[in-house]
């Protein structure tokens, strides 16, 4: 059996992070679809997906990893945002999780999360498919 849904998410300017794991969680149980794989995939080239610890301290301790490893000041060929495409190289465009029990299984401390680079919020649009029986 196959599920899909895709659906617009707001984010905030600049690097941010969006916890995106309920949205998925609905998603599978909307889809029927007791074992599989649920996809979540972000279009766009200024964002990606992540599985880590939703915190706070660890979100603001990743910002500053983003924006050391790619600095904002030096001249680059892409005349707009080559900053936000090269940190959103750094992560992936899509995750698979596993589904058991009509349910997303991960570790206790772990979310879907979606990072933003774009200088500007946008409306992103997730693709989330539902593999499975």
């Amino acid at each position: 059996m196959f599920y899909r849904e895709i659906i617009q998410t707001e984010t905030k300017r600049g690097i941010s992070c969006r916890d995106i794991t309920d949205i998925a969680v609905k998603i599978v149980k909307n889809s029927g679809i007791s074992e599989g794989l649920c996809n979540v995939f972000v279009t766009g080239t200024t964002a990606g997906l992540q599985i880590n610890e939703n915190d706070r301290f660890l979100a603001e301790d990743t910002k500053r990893f983003f924006k050391s490893l790619i600095d904002e000041d030096k001249p680059y060929g892409h005349p707009e945002n080559a900053v936000s495409h090269m940190r959103a190289s750094l992560l992936d465009a899509d995750i698979t999780v596993p589904v058991a029990s009509n349910k997303i299984v991960l570790g206790r401390w772990q979310s879907i999360l979606l990072w933003e680079f774009a200088k500007e919020k946008r409306t992103r649009q997730l693709v989330i498919t539902v593999l499975g029986e």
